[in-house]
C-alpha cells in the first residue's frame, strides 16, 4: 500500500480518499462563457476519437510494435544508414550494456528533503535503470542476444520486488509520470520473452498497478488540491503518457480509454487544447500554422519537454490504432513546428498573450502570471524527440515541414538516457529515434 504524504489536508478535505505515495507546479487556461461560444465551438471542435471500452490491444504495442522492430533489424544487419549509426550509437551507451546492475530502492522519492518527505531524493537510480532495461530490451530484440534480454528482465524484476512506493513533495508526480511510463515501455518490449518467467511478468504488471498508476491517477484528478490550471501541461503529459503506457501493458482498455479521453476532453493543461493553447495562422515561409504551446512563455526546456511527451503518446495511441497525430488537423505537428522554429532555426515567432491562473498561498486559483512573449531560457536545448515526429509526419504522411525537418537534422544521430547528461532531463524520454524511427 503507497502512502500519500502530500497535500493530506487538502485532499481529506476535498473528499478524496487515496492510497499512494505522494505528489509540484504547472499553468492554466481561463474557460471561455460556455453559452456565448457554443456556437463557435459546435463549429470548429475536432471530432473527437472514441476508444472502445472493450478494446483489445496490439503487442508489442507502445513505441514499437513487432512489424517496426523486423525493420530496424533488417536494416541494422544490412549495415545500412541511418539505422547502423544509430545501432551504434546505442551500444556505445554504457546503460545498454549486458553488465549493467540494477540499483532499485524500496521507496523512490522524489521532491525529497522537504515537509512531506524529510529523506533525500533517489529518483536518478530509477531514471537510470529504466533506460538501461529499455536499451538492453531493444538490443536484445534487434541483435538477438539473450544476455541483453536477460539483463532487461533482471532489472524489471528487481524494481518490482524492490520498490514499495513513491514519495516526496508534488514532485512525486513526475516520477509516477516520466519513470512509469518508461518502464512500461521496457517490459512491453520483454513481454514475449520465453525466458521472463510469467509469474514474474505478472508481478511486474501487478507493481505498475499498485506503485505508479495510483500516484498518476490521483495528480490528474485532485493536481494535489490545487485548480486544473495550476500545473504546468509536462505534468499532465508525463502522468498521461504513463497511465496510457499501463493500460497497453496491462490489458487495461479503462486506463488507456481514460487517457485518451483527458486528452481531448480533460480540464487540466493536459488537454490537448490546453498544451497548445493558440494556433497562430502561417507566414509565406511556414509550410503550416504553427501552434503555441502553454509552456512557451515560462522557458524552452519545458516546451521541448512538452513536444516529446506528445511525441510519445501519439507513438503509442497509433500503435493502438488511434491517429492522435492527425487529430484537430494535425495540431501536435504545428505545436513542432512553433517550438523547432524558435529553437532550432532562431527565426521569431509569433505570440498570443497567456495568463495563467494558478494556487497561491491565500487561495486555491488566486495567483495570476502574464505571459506577453515566448521565453527564450533554455533555447536550443537538445532533446531526442524529433525524428520520430520528422519521421510520421513528413516522411511517412508527405506533410511538409521545414522546422521539424530541419530539428531532426541538427539532433541526428539521436541518443538516449545517458547521451544527455547526468542530471533527470537527459532522461526524460527514451530516444534512440534515428535508429528506430528512421523510414528512409
Amino acid at each position: 500500500m503507497i502512502k500519500l504524504t502530500m497535500f493530506r489536508g487538502i485532499l481529506l478535505f476535498l473528499g478524496v480518499s487515496l492510497f499512494l505515495g505522494c505528489g509540484k507546479d504547472s499553468a492554466g487556461n481561463f474557460e471561455e462563457d460556455p453559452e456565448a461560444n457554443d456556437e463557435t465551438r459546435e463549429e470548429t471542435e475536432p471530432e473527437k476519437i472514441t476508444v472502445d471500452e472493450n478494446k483489445t490491444f496490439v503487442h508489442p504495442g507502445l513505441l514499437h510494435t513487432g512489424e517496426d522492430l523486423d525493420r530496424v533489424k533488417d536494416r541494422v544487419d544490412a549495415g545500412e544508414e541511418p539505422w547502423i549509426s544509430g545501432w551504434n550509437k546505442l551500444t556505445a551507451n554504457s546503460h545498454s550494456s549486458s553488465g549493467y546492475t540494477p540499483a532499485p530502492v524500496e521507496k523512490l522519492i522524489r521532491g525529497g528533503n522537504s515537509r512531506e518527505e524529510p529523506e533525500p531524493d533517489n529518483y536518478s537510480r530509477a531514471f537510470n535503470d529504466a533506460a538501461a532495461a529499455y536499451q538492453n530490451a531493444l538490443r536484445w530484440k534487434i541483435s538477438g542476444d539473450v544476455a541483453h534480454a536477460e539483463t532487461a528482465i533482471n532489472i524489471l524484476n528487481a524494481w518490482a520486488a524492490t520498490c514499495k512506493e513513491l514519495s516526496g513533495d508534488s514532485n512525486v508526480a513526475l516520477a509516477a509520470g516520466i519513470y512509469g511510463y518508461e518502464f512500461a515501455n521496457a517490459a512491453e518490449l520483454m513481454r514475449d520473452y520465453e525466458g521472463w518467467v510469467q509469474e514474474d511478468f505478472e508481478a511486474f504488471k501487478q507493481w505498475m498497478l499498485d506503485v505508479f498508476y495510483p500516484v498518476s491517477h490521483a495528480f490528474l484528478e485532485t493536481h494535489w488540491g490545487t485548480c486544473k490550471s495550476h500545473y504546468w501541461a509536462n505534468w499532465d503529459l508525463a502522468n498521461l503518457a504513463n497511465v496510457m503506457a499501463i493500460g497497453v501493458l496491462c490489458d487495461r482498455a479503462d486506463l488507456y480509454k481514460y487517457g485518451m479521453d483527458y486528452l481531448m476532453e480533460g480540464e487540466g493543461n493536459g488537454n490537448i487544447h490546453n498544451a497548445i493553447n493558440f494556433i497562430h495562422p502561417k507566414s509565406a515561409n511556414d509550410d503550416t500554422d504553427l501552434g503555441q504551446l502553454q509552456e512557451s512563455g515560462r522557458d524552452q526546456g519545458h516546451t521541448l519537454l512538452c513536444v516529446g511527451l506528445l511525441g510519445i503518446i501519439c507513438q503509442s495511441a497509433y500503435n493502438q490504432g488511434e491517429d492522435l497525430y492527425a487529430y484537430d488537423d494535425n495540431r501536435i505537428l504545428k505545436a513542432a513546428e512553433y517550438a523547432a522554429k524558435y529553437n532550432f532555426a532562431n527565426l521569431d515567432v509569433p505570440f498570443e498573450e497567456y495568463t495563467r491562473n494558478y494556487k497561491d498561498p491565500w487561495s486555491v486559483c488566486g495567483g495570476v502570471e502574464v505571459h506577453t512573449e515566448v521565453n527564450a531560457s533554455g533555447k536550443g536545448g537538445k532533446r531526442p524527440i524529433w525524428e520520430l515526429l520528422y519521421h510520421h509526419y513528413v516522411v511517412k504522411e508527405g506533410i511538409p515541414a521545414r522546422y521539424t525537418t530541419m530539428a531532426a537534422q541538427v539532433h541526428r544521430v539521436e541518443g538516449g538516457g545517458g547521451d544527455y547528461g547526468p542530471n533527470s532531463g537527459g532522461y526524460d524520454q527514451l530516444g534512440f529515434g534515428t535508429l528506430l524511427y528512421s523510414r528512409e
